[in-house]
């Protein structure tokens, strides 16, 4: 029995794939999940991952590239099906997980493509992802911050610091409360044993022409200016995160950091994962030699990180698996599942690539049910304004409704009404709901009285999307639950 009352019965396991192309490298991990059915005196039966086991993680791989710019797809093909092959396993047996693109590769000229590509030959339900703040979270998922930070008594931080860039997630009381993204990389500046750099990051040669620092491609490097580069970059970097500092000022920063209002609040302990934070276990190099033993700076930056956060008065540690961390999480925590009271209609399901636009509550729904009708309305001519028609020629999307006061029908009769309006007006073959709330059946069921069974439907609960992801809804597995990937596609400038 669980806390609460409510007891976990085991139901079957799945069996999950992870693969992180990376700035740096490549890898890929297979994993077990075990999934169960909790119940409880008052409450639906819910699905959700209670377990996972690791069958088989892959060496790290070389990311192969084209030149400068381009991922060398192939090569990279190659690469995924040994790897399957070295775990026992064909695509066929891969029940759900994600391909993720990272870092600065994210930003090559071919990422987008590819992702999909390696995503469609990875297994039916894996799922393509990219984006400096998806990779936070599933950094800090993987490497356990957000279960340590239920017990931790304040917000736990991770930063996953790879080849191009690093990128914080915050966590409080298992909960995910914000982002930070840095032009922070082991890899951004390369240097031989002599000394020779042999190639310097445009965002980080951008940096160091205004701050006046003289660091050019085909000289030899300046030990005490590389000493100097690392110690300021860990500085910004945990001003940022431990003192409050305004994201938005420190040059490092890219894309749009995510923090609340009110700030990390008491930061307990932080964690360092990624490539730099394995290295943060190892002595500090004492030369440029010893700098340069995987050709690049990262020894030396995870050095200047820990020296750095010696003056707060937080904990810092390796994440667990740091160089796995993104990785583990891409496997496990992309999945949300479905079953407490889904409705969905005969061979409508799988479905792939679904765009959300996510419903803006009124505040006087319970009181004012009409008020509901407005707001499906504005929801259903947003997503016809922003989406066109997908290959059958049809119009096609999901509306998330956020949570709501459960017990109020009537929210629910209005809901099925607008949607069922909207629907016949416009001719939309497919209407697709996703409910934080148990109510797809009741809402599915209204839909189907309302149409008289002509409108096709697929209603989905415990499903929690935002405005702008998009949905892979699996089949039905075991005829009770239904797997969904949730998936933020954002390609972020490096620039």
């Amino acid at each position: 029995m669980a806390a609460g009352g409510s007891s976990i019965e085991q139901d079957r396991e799945i069996t999950s794939v992870g693969i992180d192309i990376g700035t740096s490298t490549t890898k890929m991990v297979f994993s077990r999940l075990k999934i169960g059915r909790r119940y409880g005196v008052s409450m639906l039966p819910q699905y959700q991952i209670t377990g996972r086991t690791i069958v088989y993680e892959s060496p790290m791989h070389l990311t192969p590239l084209i030149g400068e710019s381009q991922i060398d797809l192939p090569a990279l093909q190659r690469i995924l099906s040994a790897e399957y092959r070295s775990a026992a396993l064909e695509p066929g047996d891969i029940d759900t997980g994600a391909v993720i693109i990272t870092g600065e590769t994210a930003v090559r000229p071919n990422a987008d493509s590819i992702l999909h590509q390696l995503a469609g030959d990875s297994g039916e339900f894996v799922v393509a992802q990219a984006g400096g703040d998806l990779e936070a979270v599933l950094a800090g998922k993987g490497a356990g911050a957000e279960i340590r930070s239920q017990r931790a008594g304040g917000t736990v931080i991770n930063v996953d610091i790879g080849g191009g860039t690093a990128n914080a997630a915050l966590f409080r009381n298992g909960a995910s409360t914000g982002t930070v993204n840095f032009h922070i990389g082991g890899r951004l500046i390369m240097l031989e044993r002599d000394g020779t750099l042999t190639k310097i990051s445009p965002s980080v040669k951008q940096w160091l022409d205004s701050e006046g620092l003289k660091m050019r491609e085909g000289e030899l490097a300046d030990w005490h200016l590389l000493l100097e580069v690392t110690q300021r970059w860990s500085e910004m970097l945990l001003d940022v995160l431990l003192q409050g500092s305004e994201p938005q000022a420190c040059p490092l920063v890219y894309g749009h950091p995510h923090l609340p209002a009110e700030g990390a609040g008491k930061v307990t302990e932080l964690w360092i994962s990624g490539g730099v934070g394995a290295l943060m276990e190892q002595p500090a190099p004492r030369s440029i030699a010893e700098t340069a033993r995987y050709g690049d700076i990262g020894p030396l930056l995870a050095h200047a990180i820990r020296k750095a956060a010696e003056r707060y008065p937080v904990q810092v540690r390796t994440a667990p698996g740091a160089q796995r961390a993104t990785v583990i999480g891409a496997g496990v925590h992309t999945l949300q599942l479905s079953g407490s009271t889904v409705f969905a209609g005969p061979d409508l399901l799988p479905l792939r690539n679904i765009p959300v636009v996510r419903l803006v509550w009124p505040v006087q729904a319970a009181e004012q049910p009409e008020s509901v009708t407005d707001s499906v309305e504005a929801a259903f001519a947003a997503g016809a304004a922003r989406y066109s028609l997908d290959e059958q020629g049809e119009l096609r999307f999901a509306i998330a409704i956020p949570e709501f006061t459960p017990g109020t029908y009537p929210v629910i009769r209005r809901i099925a009404e607008a949607v069922t309006c909207y629907s016949q007006m416009h001719r939309m073959k497919l209407i697709i709901l996703v409910c934080e709330n148990d109510i797809a059946k009741a809402l599915g069921n209204s839909i189907h009285l309302l149409s008289q069974g002509g409108q096709q439907c697929v209603c989905l609960d415990q499903i929690s999307a935002a405005h702008g992801d998009y949905l892979d809804i699996g089949s039905p597995a075991d005829g009770e639950y239904i797997p969904v990937a949730v998936k933020t596609l954002v390609f972020q400038s490096s620039q």
